[in-house]
């Protein structure tokens, strides 16, 4: 009998240990301290989004609360189910002693800015949103079996520009932003959250910067018009900002890893001295055949390097065509695969720029590869290759 008990114990210690690890695996969360009580907790590895935690005496704000990787069936799904989110409140309070959640502030509706949002509220957090956003939020189901309706007194709708805290010595502005005054916003409207004590802007997907590469410096960083738009918001709403906050990736000191919050000195110099995306694609096509040959190597290691995105070379590729300097769109086509050699749509490319080359038998290649694989095809390939040259004949004439 002592035997069977011991056993029992064993297996029952087994099993409780192997879900505690299970649980860990499913849900691994990872917290990384900032300075000024500003934290961020990454759902998965540390290229994903991050619930940026903002500390104060007595309560927590939270900026961003991303879609939570769950495993299932060996394969990531997104959920909104409740039950989801209330291992990420315990994660959050086994931190920071059950202090309070006060606000989640929420710049727009994608799901890497807000995700699984009724635990939160049901434990006395305020979401701050915009009308806007509760309308998607709503059609997505994050609120469950329920509407917003139903968290009404929970959730502050924001119109206009607005402070919350006014009386308080953490007053935290928030910036009402609308499509139609700042073309790069990607949703119709959307919303900062400037913080004049910490001098600290929180931006979300607005910003996407990173320290510089100490062989390319500047050029090895690539911004788009967000990041113009958001230095104009800054002029416009006369902000004394030090900082900016960004949704992704981490800053380093010393090697250790740090929120990402990057100096305004920082973001001007990026617009001063890093490539914009149209100027870096009208860079490439400017190169001489000669040139791209001569440095097709360096420039594939360029863009590993620093991880510039793949996007600005396929665009350089059609503009070439457009342009009907096909040779010198085959030489990138084939720096573009090499970058992303696992894409079919690049594969495409590629197929197509031989195309208009005149290199058919090429062209029928890379055809046969696109037809072998699993992809959605309607859109791509030799057939769509001869109408898209067809139509630029043709407006051409």
């Amino acid at each position: 009998m002592k035997k069977l008990k011991s056993l029992f114990l064993i297996c029952t210690v087994y099993f409780i240990s192997t879900q505690l690890i299970n649980g860990q695996e499913k849900q691994n969360f990872l917290f990384t301290k900032g300075d000024n009580n500003i934290s961020v907790i990454t759902m998965g590895d540390t290229s994903s989004p991050h619930c940026t935690i903002i500390e104060y005496p007595e309560y927590l704000v939270l900026h961003e609360i991303p879609k939570i990787p769950v495993e299932k069936n060996k394969e990531n799904s997104i959920t909104t189910e409740d039950d989801k989110a209330k291992p990420l409140i315990t994660f959050i309070d086994s931190i920071y002693l059950n202090k309070p959640i006060k606000y989640i502030l929420n710049s727009h509706h994608h799901s890497h800015s807000l995700s699984i949002i009724t635990p939160f509220l049901e434990n006395g957090a305020k979401l701050v949103t915009t009308k806007e956003n509760i309308k998607t939020h709503n059609k997505k189901g994050l609120f469950g079996n329920k509407t917003s309706d139903s968290y009404s007194e929970s959730i502050i709708q924001i119109s206009s520009d607005t402070t919350l805290l006014a009386e308080t010595k953490n007053p935290i502005d928030v910036l009402y932003l609308k499509k139609s005054d700042y073309n790069s916003i990607p949703t119709e409207t959307y919303l900062f959250f400037n913080f004049p004590e910490q001098k600290l802007l929180a931006t979300s997907c607005m910003v996407y910067l990173k320290d510089i590469n100490e062989k390319y410096g500047y050029k090895g960083i690539v911004y788009n018009n967000r990041l113009i738009d958001v230095n104009k918001i800054i002029t416009d709403k006369n902000l004394k900002v030090k900082n900016t906050l960004q949704l992704y990736k981490f800053t380093y000191d010393n090697g250790n890893r740090k929120p990402p919050i990057f100096s305004i000195s920082h973001l001007e110099k990026v617009l001063e001295h890093s490539w914009h995306r149209r100027k870096l694609s009208e860079h490439f096509q400017s190169m001489s055949y000669e040139e791209l040959t001569t440095n097709k190597d360096n420039l594939l290691e360029y863009h590993i390097e620093n991880s510039i995105y793949h996007i600005i070379l396929n665009h350089a590729v059609y503009e070439l065509i457009e342009k009907k300097d096909y040779p010198k769109a085959v030489l990138l086509a084939q720096i573009l695969l090499l970058y992303e050699p696992d894409r079919i749509d690049y594969i495409d490319t590629l197929g197509e720029a031989h195309f208009n080359n005149g290199q058919i038998n090429m062209a029928k290649y890379y055809n046969e590869i696109i037809k072998e694989s699993k992809s959605n095809t309607e859109e791509i390939g030799l057939v769509m290759w001869e109408t898209n040259q067809k139509d630029r004949l043709k407006n051409s004439n």
